[in-house]
Protein backbone atom coordinates (compact mmCIF):
# COMPACT_ATOMS: atom_id res chain seq x y z
CA UNK A 1 0.00 0.00 0.00
CA UNK A 2 1.10 3.58 -0.86
CA UNK A 3 2.13 5.90 2.08
CA UNK A 4 0.37 8.67 2.30
CA UNK A 5 1.13 11.50 0.20
CA UNK A 6 2.09 14.62 2.16
CA UNK A 7 1.78 18.33 0.98
CA UNK A 8 4.86 20.67 1.31
CA UNK A 9 5.27 24.05 1.04
CA UNK A 10 6.61 25.98 -1.33
CA UNK A 11 8.58 29.44 -0.90
CA UNK A 12 5.62 31.82 -0.15
CA UNK A 13 3.63 34.06 -2.57
CA UNK A 14 4.24 37.53 -1.66
CA UNK A 15 8.40 36.55 -2.15
CA UNK A 16 8.18 35.33 -5.46
CA UNK A 17 5.42 38.56 -6.71
CA UNK A 18 7.59 40.88 -5.92
CA UNK A 19 9.09 43.72 -7.50
CA UNK A 20 12.80 44.04 -8.18
CA UNK A 21 14.38 47.55 -8.10
CA UNK A 22 12.94 48.13 -11.08
CA UNK A 23 12.00 44.44 -10.38
CA UNK A 24 8.91 43.70 -11.71
CA UNK A 25 11.10 42.30 -14.47
CA UNK A 26 13.05 40.23 -12.06
CA UNK A 27 9.82 38.33 -10.85
CA UNK A 28 8.08 38.15 -14.14
CA UNK A 29 11.21 35.66 -15.28
CA UNK A 30 11.01 33.53 -12.13
CA UNK A 31 7.74 33.25 -12.73
CA UNK A 32 7.88 32.31 -16.63
CA UNK A 33 10.94 29.86 -16.08
CA UNK A 34 9.45 28.41 -14.01
CA UNK A 35 6.82 27.63 -15.77
CA UNK A 36 8.14 26.64 -18.72
CA UNK A 37 10.57 24.64 -16.71
CA UNK A 38 7.83 23.05 -15.27
CA UNK A 39 6.59 22.11 -18.89
CA UNK A 40 9.78 20.42 -20.12
CA UNK A 41 9.79 18.34 -17.64
CA UNK A 42 7.93 14.77 -17.93
CA UNK A 43 4.05 14.78 -16.58
CA UNK A 44 4.24 11.90 -13.72
CA UNK A 45 1.71 9.49 -12.86
CA UNK A 46 -0.08 9.60 -9.37
CA UNK A 47 1.72 6.47 -8.68
CA UNK A 48 4.84 7.78 -5.71
CA UNK A 49 8.46 7.74 -7.16
CA UNK A 50 11.52 5.73 -6.38
CA UNK A 51 13.97 8.25 -4.56
CA UNK A 52 16.64 5.90 -6.82
CA UNK A 53 15.02 6.49 -9.82
CA UNK A 54 17.85 8.52 -12.21
CA UNK A 55 15.29 11.18 -12.70
CA UNK A 56 14.17 11.45 -9.31
CA UNK A 57 18.17 11.58 -8.32
CA UNK A 58 18.84 14.25 -11.21
CA UNK A 59 16.59 16.27 -9.77
CA UNK A 60 18.20 16.06 -6.21
CA UNK A 61 21.43 16.54 -7.42
CA UNK A 62 20.42 19.37 -9.59
CA UNK A 63 18.55 20.95 -6.27
CA UNK A 64 21.85 20.37 -4.05
CA UNK A 65 23.94 22.25 -6.89
CA UNK A 66 21.75 25.19 -7.34
CA UNK A 67 21.88 25.65 -3.68
CA UNK A 68 25.66 25.05 -2.72
CA UNK A 69 26.13 27.62 -5.89
CA UNK A 70 24.38 29.62 -4.07
CA UNK A 71 25.71 29.78 -0.89
CA UNK A 72 29.32 30.28 -2.48
CA UNK A 73 27.96 33.59 -3.94
CA UNK A 74 26.55 34.89 -1.22
CA UNK A 75 29.90 34.51 0.53
CA UNK A 76 31.63 36.57 -1.84
CA UNK A 77 29.49 39.13 -2.97
CA UNK A 78 25.61 40.56 -3.08
CA UNK A 79 23.23 37.74 -4.86
CA UNK A 80 21.76 38.84 -8.03
CA UNK A 81 18.38 39.07 -9.50
CA UNK A 82 19.59 35.92 -11.48
CA UNK A 83 21.18 34.34 -8.53
CA UNK A 84 18.01 34.42 -6.48
CA UNK A 85 16.05 32.76 -9.51
CA UNK A 86 18.96 30.12 -9.57
CA UNK A 87 17.85 30.04 -5.90
CA UNK A 88 14.19 29.24 -6.47
CA UNK A 89 14.43 26.51 -8.72
CA UNK A 90 16.04 25.10 -6.09
CA UNK A 91 13.99 25.31 -3.78
CA UNK A 92 11.17 23.84 -6.87
CA UNK A 93 13.87 21.25 -7.68
CA UNK A 94 13.50 20.16 -3.94
CA UNK A 95 9.67 20.72 -3.51
CA UNK A 96 9.13 18.40 -6.69
CA UNK A 97 11.15 15.91 -5.34
CA UNK A 98 9.61 15.75 -1.88
CA UNK A 99 5.65 15.43 -3.67
CA UNK A 100 7.02 13.03 -6.03
CA UNK A 101 8.62 10.47 -3.87
CA UNK A 102 5.90 11.31 -1.12
CA UNK A 103 9.18 11.77 1.60
CA UNK A 104 8.80 11.96 5.20
CA UNK A 105 12.11 12.44 5.57
CA UNK A 106 12.94 14.79 8.65
CA UNK A 107 16.70 15.94 6.82
CA UNK A 108 14.84 16.59 3.47
CA UNK A 109 12.37 19.04 5.06
CA UNK A 110 15.18 20.88 7.43
CA UNK A 111 17.12 21.04 3.75
CA UNK A 112 13.55 22.51 2.22
CA UNK A 113 13.28 25.22 5.13
CA UNK A 114 16.88 25.91 4.90
CA UNK A 115 16.82 26.95 1.52
CA UNK A 116 13.41 28.81 1.73
CA UNK A 117 15.38 30.61 4.69
CA UNK A 118 18.29 31.16 2.41
CA UNK A 119 16.38 32.68 -0.31
CA UNK A 120 13.95 35.22 2.13
CA UNK A 121 17.22 35.97 4.02
CA UNK A 122 19.10 37.25 0.42
CA UNK A 123 15.91 38.59 -0.55
CA UNK A 124 15.81 41.08 2.24
CA UNK A 125 19.82 41.77 2.38
CA UNK A 126 18.74 42.51 -1.59
CA UNK A 127 15.88 44.54 -0.79
CA UNK A 128 17.67 46.76 1.82
CA UNK A 129 20.38 47.48 0.14
CA UNK A 130 18.65 48.34 -3.33
CA UNK A 131 16.33 50.77 -1.19
CA UNK A 132 19.13 52.76 -0.24
CA UNK A 133 20.80 53.19 -3.40
CA UNK A 134 17.79 53.67 -4.71
CA UNK A 135 17.31 56.64 -1.71
CA UNK A 136 20.91 57.86 -2.93
CA UNK A 137 20.54 58.35 -6.41
CA UNK A 138 17.02 60.40 -5.86
CA UNK A 139 19.09 62.66 -3.78
CA UNK A 140 21.66 62.85 -6.21
CA UNK A 141 19.20 63.67 -9.51
CA UNK A 142 17.33 66.02 -6.77
CA UNK A 143 20.82 67.92 -6.10
CA UNK A 144 21.70 68.09 -10.23
CA UNK A 145 17.87 69.61 -10.26
CA UNK A 146 16.25 66.37 -11.87
CA UNK A 147 13.26 66.77 -9.59
CA UNK A 148 10.86 64.39 -11.47
CA UNK A 149 13.62 61.75 -11.52
CA UNK A 150 14.46 62.19 -8.02
CA UNK A 151 10.70 61.78 -6.80
CA UNK A 152 10.72 58.94 -8.57
CA UNK A 153 13.82 57.22 -6.71
CA UNK A 154 13.14 58.09 -4.19
CA UNK A 155 9.20 56.63 -4.57
CA UNK A 156 11.12 53.45 -5.38
CA UNK A 157 13.30 53.86 -1.94
CA UNK A 158 10.22 54.08 0.26
CA UNK A 159 8.44 51.65 -1.39
CA UNK A 160 10.94 49.08 -0.88
CA UNK A 161 11.23 49.92 2.61
CA UNK A 162 7.27 49.58 2.71
CA UNK A 163 7.74 45.94 1.70
CA UNK A 164 10.53 45.12 4.48
CA UNK A 165 8.65 47.08 7.19
CA UNK A 166 5.64 44.37 6.21
CA UNK A 167 7.61 41.44 6.18
CA UNK A 168 7.30 38.87 9.49
CA UNK A 169 11.01 38.58 9.89
CA UNK A 170 11.57 42.26 11.01
CA UNK A 171 14.44 42.34 9.08
CA UNK A 172 15.50 45.73 7.49
CA UNK A 173 12.33 46.86 9.00
CA UNK A 174 13.12 50.91 9.55
CA UNK A 175 8.89 52.51 10.23
CA UNK A 176 10.96 56.27 10.89
CA UNK A 177 13.07 56.06 7.32
CA UNK A 178 9.62 54.90 5.80
CA UNK A 179 7.30 57.79 7.13
CA UNK A 180 10.73 60.39 6.55
CA UNK A 181 10.54 59.51 3.27
CA UNK A 182 7.03 59.31 2.61
CA UNK A 183 6.77 62.83 3.90
CA UNK A 184 10.40 64.20 2.05
CA UNK A 185 8.18 62.67 -1.35
CA UNK A 186 4.94 64.72 -0.14
CA UNK A 187 6.58 67.84 0.16
CA UNK A 188 9.02 67.51 -3.15
CA UNK A 189 5.70 66.96 -4.72
CA UNK A 190 4.10 69.75 -3.17
CA UNK A 191 7.02 72.41 -3.67
CA UNK A 192 5.78 73.12 -7.63
CA UNK A 193 2.51 73.38 -7.06
CA UNK A 194 3.24 76.12 -4.08
CA UNK A 195 5.89 77.70 -6.20
CA UNK A 196 3.01 78.15 -9.01
CA UNK A 197 0.67 79.11 -6.03
CA UNK A 198 2.94 81.63 -5.54
CA UNK A 199 3.38 83.04 -9.13
CA UNK A 200 -0.83 83.23 -9.45
CA UNK A 201 -0.95 85.20 -6.56
CA UNK A 202 1.40 87.70 -7.62
CA UNK A 203 -0.33 88.16 -10.62
CA UNK A 204 -3.49 88.42 -9.63
CA UNK A 205 -2.17 90.90 -7.09
CA UNK A 206 -0.81 93.08 -9.90
CA UNK A 207 -3.76 92.67 -12.03
CA UNK A 208 -6.23 93.61 -9.22
CA UNK A 209 -4.08 96.78 -8.65
CA UNK A 210 -4.48 97.54 -11.99
CA UNK A 211 -8.01 97.35 -11.86
CA UNK A 212 -8.22 94.27 -14.29
CA UNK A 213 -10.84 92.93 -12.62
CA UNK A 214 -11.77 89.78 -15.14
CA UNK A 215 -8.13 88.56 -15.49
CA UNK A 216 -7.39 89.42 -11.87
CA UNK A 217 -10.37 87.29 -10.74
CA UNK A 218 -9.37 84.11 -13.44
CA UNK A 219 -5.56 84.17 -11.70
CA UNK A 220 -7.27 83.80 -8.07
CA UNK A 221 -9.72 80.95 -9.09
CA UNK A 222 -6.30 79.31 -10.54
CA UNK A 223 -4.64 79.97 -7.25
CA UNK A 224 -7.54 78.40 -5.47
CA UNK A 225 -7.60 75.76 -7.39
CA UNK A 226 -3.52 75.20 -6.84
CA UNK A 227 -4.72 75.54 -2.93
CA UNK A 228 -7.53 73.41 -2.61
CA UNK A 229 -5.38 71.12 -4.13
CA UNK A 230 -2.30 71.05 -2.14
CA UNK A 231 -4.50 71.14 1.34
CA UNK A 232 -6.41 67.83 0.12
CA UNK A 233 -3.79 65.55 -1.33
CA UNK A 234 -0.68 67.30 0.88
CA UNK A 235 -2.28 68.57 4.21
CA UNK A 236 0.89 66.59 5.82
CA UNK A 237 3.05 69.66 4.46
CA UNK A 238 3.67 73.26 5.07
CA UNK A 239 2.31 74.32 2.35
CA UNK A 240 -1.12 73.27 3.20
CA UNK A 241 -2.73 76.64 4.32
CA UNK A 242 -6.42 76.89 5.34
CA UNK A 243 -6.16 80.38 6.25
CA UNK A 244 -4.55 81.18 2.51
CA UNK A 245 -7.55 79.50 1.12
CA UNK A 246 -9.72 81.89 2.96
CA UNK A 247 -7.51 84.69 2.21
CA UNK A 248 -7.83 83.76 -1.55
CA UNK A 249 -11.79 82.94 -1.10
CA UNK A 250 -11.64 86.77 0.49
CA UNK A 251 -10.15 88.31 -2.64
CA UNK A 252 -12.44 86.48 -5.07
CA UNK A 253 -15.25 87.19 -3.31
CA UNK A 254 -14.18 91.19 -3.07
CA UNK A 255 -13.91 91.30 -6.67
CA UNK A 256 -17.28 89.17 -7.07
CA UNK A 257 -18.92 91.85 -5.07
CA UNK A 258 -17.68 94.97 -6.73
CA UNK A 259 -20.19 95.60 -8.43
CA UNK A 260 -22.38 95.63 -5.74
CA UNK A 261 -20.14 98.21 -3.68
CA UNK A 262 -20.32 100.12 -6.65
CA UNK A 263 -23.89 100.58 -6.83
CA UNK A 264 -24.29 101.32 -2.58
CA UNK A 265 -21.59 104.20 -3.54
CA UNK A 266 -23.73 105.56 -6.25
CA UNK A 267 -27.27 105.37 -4.48
CA UNK A 268 -25.24 107.36 -1.52
CA UNK A 269 -24.05 110.16 -3.82
CA UNK A 270 -27.21 110.46 -4.82
CA UNK A 271 -28.94 110.70 -2.21
CA UNK A 272 -26.21 113.55 -0.90
CA UNK A 273 -27.07 115.18 -3.87
CA UNK A 274 -30.52 114.74 -3.71
CA UNK A 275 -29.88 116.80 -0.15
CA UNK A 276 -27.71 119.32 -1.41
CA UNK A 277 -30.47 120.16 -3.88
CA UNK A 278 -33.25 120.47 -1.11
CA UNK A 279 -35.15 117.81 -2.21
CA UNK A 280 -38.13 116.31 0.40
CA UNK A 281 -36.90 114.24 3.20
CA UNK A 282 -38.72 111.35 1.83
CA UNK A 283 -36.97 111.25 -1.57
CA UNK A 284 -33.53 111.71 0.06
CA UNK A 285 -34.29 108.72 2.76
CA UNK A 286 -35.91 106.18 -0.04
CA UNK A 287 -31.82 106.72 -1.81
CA UNK A 288 -30.23 105.98 1.86
CA UNK A 289 -32.15 103.02 2.29
CA UNK A 290 -31.87 101.32 -1.37
CA UNK A 291 -28.36 102.17 -0.59
CA UNK A 292 -28.64 99.89 2.75
CA UNK A 293 -30.33 97.07 1.24
CA UNK A 294 -27.94 96.57 -1.50
CA UNK A 295 -24.83 97.15 1.11
CA UNK A 296 -26.73 94.17 3.41
CA UNK A 297 -27.32 91.76 0.40
CA UNK A 298 -23.20 92.39 -0.36
CA UNK A 299 -22.79 91.45 3.32
CA UNK A 300 -25.37 88.42 2.59
CA UNK A 301 -24.21 86.96 -0.26
CA UNK A 302 -20.46 87.72 -0.02
CA UNK A 303 -19.80 87.61 3.62
CA UNK A 304 -15.92 86.95 2.75
CA UNK A 305 -15.83 89.69 0.46
CA UNK A 306 -13.43 92.91 2.27
CA UNK A 307 -16.45 94.89 1.16
CA UNK A 308 -18.51 93.69 3.81
CA UNK A 309 -19.28 96.14 6.25
CA UNK A 310 -22.10 96.06 8.86
CA UNK A 311 -20.96 99.77 9.89
CA UNK A 312 -22.30 100.60 6.10
CA UNK A 313 -25.34 99.49 6.94
CA UNK A 314 -26.12 101.31 10.05
CA UNK A 315 -24.21 104.41 8.50
CA UNK A 316 -27.36 104.38 6.02
CA UNK A 317 -29.63 103.73 8.23
CA UNK A 318 -28.59 106.95 10.57
CA UNK A 319 -28.65 108.81 7.47
CA UNK A 320 -31.62 107.21 6.57
CA UNK A 321 -33.52 108.18 10.24
CA UNK A 322 -32.02 111.52 10.36
CA UNK A 323 -32.98 112.88 6.74
CA UNK A 324 -37.07 111.88 7.96
CA UNK A 325 -36.43 113.46 11.77
CA UNK A 326 -34.98 116.54 10.10
CA UNK A 327 -38.17 118.29 9.74
CA UNK A 328 -39.73 117.70 13.41
CA UNK A 329 -36.55 118.38 15.20
CA UNK A 330 -36.32 121.88 13.74
CA UNK A 331 -39.97 122.16 14.44
CA UNK A 332 -38.94 121.12 18.37
CA UNK A 333 -35.96 123.21 18.16
CA UNK A 334 -37.87 126.08 17.55
CA UNK A 335 -40.62 125.39 20.19
CA UNK A 336 -37.65 124.99 22.78
CA UNK A 337 -36.40 128.35 22.07
CA UNK A 338 -39.57 129.89 22.03
CA UNK A 339 -40.58 128.24 25.41
CA UNK A 340 -37.15 129.06 26.70
CA UNK A 341 -37.74 132.57 25.70
CA UNK A 342 -40.82 132.64 27.22
CA UNK A 343 -39.91 131.52 30.51
CA UNK A 344 -37.26 133.44 31.05
CA UNK A 345 -39.31 137.23 30.75
CA UNK A 346 -42.22 134.89 32.74
CA UNK A 347 -44.51 135.10 30.16
CA UNK A 348 -46.69 131.96 30.20
CA UNK A 349 -49.72 132.41 27.58
CA UNK A 350 -49.64 129.83 24.86
CA UNK A 351 -46.28 128.25 26.72
CA UNK A 352 -47.85 124.84 27.65
CA UNK A 353 -49.14 124.22 23.97
CA UNK A 354 -45.43 124.67 23.24
CA UNK A 355 -44.50 122.61 25.71
CA UNK A 356 -47.02 119.57 25.00
CA UNK A 357 -45.85 120.21 21.15
CA UNK A 358 -42.03 119.85 21.49
CA UNK A 359 -43.12 116.98 24.33
CA UNK A 360 -44.94 114.96 21.37
CA UNK A 361 -42.67 115.73 18.74
CA UNK A 362 -39.87 114.68 20.95
CA UNK A 363 -40.96 111.29 21.90
CA UNK A 364 -42.35 110.60 18.39
CA UNK A 365 -38.70 110.87 16.62
CA UNK A 366 -37.09 108.94 19.77
CA UNK A 367 -39.27 105.95 19.01
CA UNK A 368 -39.85 105.58 15.58
CA UNK A 369 -36.56 107.18 14.74
CA UNK A 370 -34.33 106.43 17.55
CA UNK A 371 -30.96 106.63 15.28
CA UNK A 372 -31.48 110.17 14.13
CA UNK A 373 -28.55 112.21 14.72
CA UNK A 374 -30.97 115.03 15.53
CA UNK A 375 -32.37 113.02 18.84
CA UNK A 376 -31.35 115.77 21.72
CA UNK A 377 -32.12 113.34 24.67
CA UNK A 378 -31.59 116.55 26.84
CA UNK A 379 -34.03 118.05 24.85
CA UNK A 380 -36.54 116.07 24.87
CA UNK A 381 -36.05 115.28 28.98
CA UNK A 382 -36.75 119.13 29.17
CA UNK A 383 -39.91 119.08 27.63
CA UNK A 384 -41.31 115.90 29.57
CA UNK A 385 -40.16 117.46 32.77
CA UNK A 386 -42.13 120.74 31.93
CA UNK A 387 -44.80 118.75 30.22
CA UNK A 388 -45.21 117.13 34.05
CA UNK A 389 -44.91 120.31 35.73
CA UNK A 390 -47.18 122.39 33.92
CA UNK A 391 -49.72 122.66 37.17
CA UNK A 392 -46.78 124.24 38.98
CA UNK A 393 -45.19 126.21 36.19
CA UNK A 394 -46.75 129.55 37.22
CA UNK A 395 -46.93 129.26 41.11
CA UNK A 396 -42.80 127.99 40.60
CA UNK A 397 -42.20 131.43 38.57
CA UNK A 398 -43.92 133.76 40.80
CA UNK A 399 -42.48 132.12 44.27
CA UNK A 400 -38.71 132.81 42.59
CA UNK A 401 -39.86 136.18 41.45
CA UNK A 402 -37.33 138.67 43.04
CA UNK A 403 -35.21 135.74 44.64
CA UNK A 404 -31.97 136.69 42.74
CA UNK A 405 -29.62 139.36 42.78
CA UNK A 406 -26.94 140.24 40.72
CA UNK A 407 -23.57 139.53 41.82
CA UNK A 408 -21.23 142.76 42.14
CA UNK A 409 -19.05 142.64 39.10
CA UNK A 410 -20.71 140.37 37.29
CA UNK A 411 -23.86 140.04 35.11
CA UNK A 412 -24.68 136.78 36.79
CA UNK A 413 -27.71 136.56 39.78
CA UNK A 414 -26.93 134.61 43.20
CA UNK A 415 -30.17 133.39 44.70
CA UNK A 416 -30.46 135.89 47.72
CA UNK A 417 -31.07 132.80 50.18
CA UNK A 418 -30.19 129.06 50.66
CA UNK A 419 -32.39 126.61 48.53
CA UNK A 420 -35.21 125.79 50.61
CA UNK A 421 -37.28 122.35 50.94
CA UNK A 422 -40.03 123.32 49.87
CA UNK A 423 -38.22 124.54 46.25
CA UNK A 424 -36.59 122.08 46.01
CA UNK A 425 -39.23 119.76 46.61
CA UNK A 426 -41.26 121.52 44.08
CA UNK A 427 -38.17 120.85 41.41
CA UNK A 428 -36.82 117.31 42.64
CA UNK A 429 -39.99 116.04 43.29
CA UNK A 430 -38.41 115.05 46.97
CA UNK A 431 -37.07 116.31 49.94
CA UNK A 432 -33.60 114.34 51.63
CA UNK A 433 -33.39 116.96 54.53
CA UNK A 434 -33.35 114.75 57.90
CA UNK A 435 -34.14 117.91 59.52
CA UNK A 436 -37.99 118.65 57.92
CA UNK A 437 -39.13 122.48 57.40
CA UNK A 438 -40.30 123.65 54.14
CA UNK A 439 -38.62 127.20 54.73
CA UNK A 440 -35.68 125.50 56.18
CA UNK A 441 -32.79 124.93 53.86
CA UNK A 442 -32.53 121.76 52.17
CA UNK A 443 -29.18 119.77 53.72
CA UNK A 444 -28.35 116.08 53.27
CA UNK A 445 -27.62 116.69 49.59
CA UNK A 446 -24.52 115.36 47.86
CA UNK A 447 -23.16 118.04 44.81
CA UNK A 448 -23.89 115.83 42.20
CA UNK A 449 -27.69 116.35 43.92
CA UNK A 450 -27.18 120.03 43.62
CA UNK A 451 -26.02 119.85 40.22
CA UNK A 452 -29.15 118.25 39.28
CA UNK A 453 -31.70 120.69 40.78
CA UNK A 454 -29.46 123.46 38.68
CA UNK A 455 -30.33 120.97 35.58
CA UNK A 456 -34.09 121.33 36.25
CA UNK A 457 -34.46 124.50 37.67
CA UNK A 458 -32.73 126.00 34.36
CA UNK A 459 -35.70 124.36 32.28
CA UNK A 460 -37.98 126.37 34.47
CA UNK A 461 -36.25 129.57 34.15
CA UNK A 462 -35.46 129.07 30.39
CA UNK A 463 -31.71 130.25 31.06
CA UNK A 464 -28.40 128.59 32.66
CA UNK A 465 -28.80 127.91 36.15
CA UNK A 466 -24.92 126.59 38.40
CA UNK A 467 -23.43 126.68 41.65
CA UNK A 468 -21.64 129.55 42.35
CA UNK A 469 -17.76 129.59 42.11
CA UNK A 470 -15.57 130.80 45.29
CA UNK A 471 -15.14 133.84 43.63
CA UNK A 472 -18.77 134.65 43.05
CA UNK A 473 -19.39 133.76 46.75
CA UNK A 474 -16.90 136.34 48.04
CA UNK A 475 -18.16 138.89 45.91
CA UNK A 476 -21.82 138.14 47.06
CA UNK A 477 -20.52 138.46 51.18
CA UNK A 478 -17.98 141.48 50.62
CA UNK A 479 -16.72 143.09 53.48
CA UNK A 480 -16.81 140.33 56.52
CA UNK A 481 -18.88 141.59 58.64
CA UNK A 482 -17.86 142.20 62.80
CA UNK A 483 -19.44 142.44 65.87
CA UNK A 484 -23.03 143.10 66.33
CA UNK A 485 -23.15 142.98 62.70
CA UNK A 486 -21.74 139.46 62.29
CA UNK A 487 -24.38 138.61 64.79
CA UNK A 488 -27.32 139.48 63.53
CA UNK A 489 -26.04 137.56 59.77
CA UNK A 490 -24.22 134.62 60.98
CA UNK A 491 -26.14 131.53 62.43
CA UNK A 492 -23.92 130.05 64.73
CA UNK A 493 -23.62 127.37 67.15
CA UNK A 494 -23.49 129.93 70.36
CA UNK A 495 -27.47 130.67 69.05
CA UNK A 496 -28.66 127.84 66.90
CA UNK A 497 -29.31 125.17 69.77
CA UNK A 498 -27.48 123.00 66.59
CA UNK A 499 -30.75 123.62 64.32
CA UNK A 500 -30.90 125.37 61.01
CA UNK A 501 -33.44 128.51 60.62
CA UNK A 502 -35.57 129.55 58.07
CA UNK A 503 -34.09 130.67 54.64
CA UNK A 504 -33.53 134.80 54.47
CA UNK A 505 -34.63 135.01 58.62
CA UNK A 506 -31.68 136.34 59.14
CA UNK A 507 -30.04 140.02 58.32
CA UNK A 508 -28.99 140.36 54.76
CA UNK A 509 -25.96 141.52 54.24
CA UNK A 510 -24.95 145.28 52.13
CA UNK A 511 -25.53 142.85 48.64
CA UNK A 512 -28.48 141.36 49.81
CA UNK A 513 -27.86 137.81 50.36
CA UNK A 514 -28.85 136.11 53.64
CA UNK A 515 -27.22 133.32 55.68
CA UNK A 516 -23.83 133.35 53.80
CA UNK A 517 -22.05 132.52 56.78
CA UNK A 518 -23.58 129.81 59.05
CA UNK A 519 -26.81 128.50 59.03
CA UNK A 520 -25.96 125.75 56.47
CA UNK A 521 -22.47 125.35 54.58
CA UNK A 522 -23.09 125.97 50.84
CA UNK A 523 -21.64 123.39 47.84
CA UNK A 524 -19.63 125.57 45.30
CA UNK A 525 -18.68 124.29 41.86
CA UNK A 526 -16.02 121.89 41.92
CA UNK A 527 -12.53 122.56 39.85
CA UNK A 528 -13.91 119.99 37.64
CA UNK A 529 -16.37 118.04 36.56
CA UNK A 530 -14.47 114.85 37.23
CA UNK A 531 -12.79 116.29 40.85
CA UNK A 532 -13.54 113.67 43.78
CA UNK A 533 -14.19 116.66 46.10
CA UNK A 534 -15.88 119.89 45.89
CA UNK A 535 -15.60 123.13 47.85
CA UNK A 536 -18.16 123.48 50.77
CA UNK A 537 -18.57 127.56 51.67
CA UNK A 538 -19.39 129.43 54.87
CA UNK A 539 -19.96 127.00 57.92
CA UNK A 540 -22.68 126.28 59.21
CA UNK A 541 -25.16 125.93 62.66
CA UNK A 542 -22.89 123.38 64.25
CA UNK A 543 -19.84 126.16 63.94
CA UNK A 544 -19.33 128.52 66.18
CA UNK A 545 -19.44 132.25 64.69
CA UNK A 546 -15.78 133.08 65.13
CA UNK A 547 -15.50 130.43 62.47
CA UNK A 548 -17.68 131.69 60.58
CA UNK A 549 -16.10 135.29 60.82
CA UNK A 550 -12.96 133.55 58.84
CA UNK A 551 -15.30 132.56 55.83
CA UNK A 552 -14.28 128.82 55.81
CA UNK A 553 -14.00 127.18 52.35
CA UNK A 554 -13.19 123.48 52.65
CA UNK A 555 -13.35 120.25 50.28
CA UNK A 556 -15.27 117.49 51.07
CA UNK A 557 -16.36 114.14 48.80
CA UNK A 558 -18.42 115.38 46.23
CA UNK A 559 -20.77 112.77 47.27
CA UNK A 560 -21.31 113.43 51.23
CA UNK A 561 -24.63 114.32 52.47
CA UNK A 562 -24.06 115.79 55.82
CA UNK A 563 -27.15 117.62 57.62
CA UNK A 564 -25.33 120.60 57.48
CA UNK A 565 -24.57 121.27 53.67
CA UNK A 566 -27.02 123.08 51.63
CA UNK A 567 -27.04 125.10 48.64
CA UNK A 568 -28.08 128.03 46.51
CA UNK A 569 -27.83 128.74 43.04
CA UNK A 570 -26.68 131.64 40.38
CA UNK A 571 -29.17 132.19 37.49
CA UNK A 572 -27.32 133.62 34.23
Amino acid sequence: MCAQRKAYPRPSSWSRSLPWLGAGAGVAVVVVGAFWWGLGRPSRSSATADPRDPAMVRLMADSVALGQEFARIAGTRQPTDADLQQLQKAIDFQNEWMRATASTDPEQERRLQDLQAMYDSAWLRTVVARSQAAEAAGRERLAAGQHAEGVARLREAVDLQRLLNQHQSGTGRDLPRETMLAQEIERLEAEPISAELASQLVEAEKLRDARQAPAALAAYHHAHELQLRLNREFSRTQFSNLAMLETIEGEIATLDSAALLAEVMDLSGQAAEAQSRGQSSDTVAALFAQAAAVQQRLNTEFPRSRHVSTERVDTLEVARQTELSSGPARRVAQLDREVAMALRVNQLAGVLEKVKEGAVLSDAIATRLPRSRRIDPEQRVRFNYLWLQRDELSPLLASLAGAFRVIPGSSASLQRTEVSQRLYRQIMQTNPSRQAGDELPVESVSAPDAVEFCRRLAWVLGRPVRLPSEGEFRAALGRVPEGDELAAQAWGVERSQDKPRAVGAGAVNSAGYADLLGNVAEWLAPDSAEADQAPVAGGSYAEPTTDLAKVPVVKRSRLERARTIGFRVVAE
